[in-house]
């Protein structure tokens, strides 16, 4: 009988070579497939959001949601059954839990909710011209309620105080309304009247993460820095349809990372305001 021959050293090392190999190059792309299956999620959720925003209006006198249905009573304002979610949900009726504070299903981008707690929540409102500035729309004599332009610019208005009404948004299909973000979100002149903290501004990159590197005293948690120093942020605008946007378009050029690799283009409210 003959002998059969096994393989020899040399020949089991270049297997293993062309499967290290195959590897290197097939991994990064399952990991891109995997991301861009979550941002198509993103997108997804976004678009129902949207749809719910525009149902709400209609029932609510051509006028946005507030972003607290409960601005008087400072313990209840930041509860869940009070929030935009919870007055926006009812239409969708897929993820936001009122007894609890949990944010699931379509209140949960994939992209940043495994990184975050089970009540954290993974899209910004943009809350100073679409949900009213402050607590002005239930308390209106207060300080915060009378701004000063020069520090504010169009947001100094005294009709940026209530929900916008649907005709006060000059321009639907441009102006941001909600975002990969953090819960609520603050326009470019968040930084050229304030200097405030980048943390603040709350919109994420939740997609193509970023490097972290950005001054802030807000969080020390890394992987947020990472979501506002991504790329990519899905948008829903206001007349209710849904882009994915360069990051940096809704940061104003003051906030950059640390080592020059991520600035913002904003120079202005442009996109932001309800006119401009």
């Amino acid at each position: 009988m003959r002998q059969r021959r096994g393989f020899t050293l040399i020949e089991l090392l270049v297997v293993i070579a062309i499967i290290a190999i195959l590897a290197a190059i097939l991994f990064p792309v399952f990991a891109q497939a995997r991301e861009k299956a979550r941002q198509t999620t993103c997108v997804s959720n976004l678009k129902q959001i949207g749809t719910a925003f525009m149902m709400y209006v209609q029932d609510y006198d051509e006028t946005y949601a507030p972003w607290t249905g409960m601005c008087p009573d400072a313990n209840l304002r930041w509860a869940l059954r009070y929030m935009f979610p919870g007055l926006v949900d009812p239409y969708i009726k897929n993820g936001a839990n009122v007894q609890t504070g949990e944010l699931k299903d379509v209140w949960a981008c994939p992209s940043a909710k495994a990184g975050l707690g089970a009540i954290s929540n993974t899209y910004a409102y943009n809350f100073w011209t679409f949900g009213g500035y402050s607590t002005c729309m239930c308390l209106p004599n207060q300080a915060a309620c009378t701004r000063d332009p020069n520090t504010f610019a169009q947001f100094a208005s005294s009709a940026y105080n209530t929900p916008a009404p649907v005709a006060s948004i000059q321009y639907p299909a441009d102006t941001i309304m909600l975002s990969d973000g953090a819960q609520l979100s603050r326009p470019p002149q968040f930084a050229i009247g304030f200097n405030g903290d980048i943390y603040f501004v709350g919109v994420w990159g939740s997609h193509q993460r970023g490097n972290g590197n950005v001054n802030t005293t807000a969080t020390t948690n890394p992987f947020i820095r990472t979501l506002i120093t991504g790329r990519l942020t899905n948008v829903v605008y206001a007349d209710g349809h849904v882009k994915t946007t360069p990051t940096t378009r809704w940061y104003h050029r003051n906030y950059a990372s640390t080592d020059g690799s991520w600035r913002g283009e904003a120079t202005d409210n442009r996109y932001w305001a309800r006119e401009w």
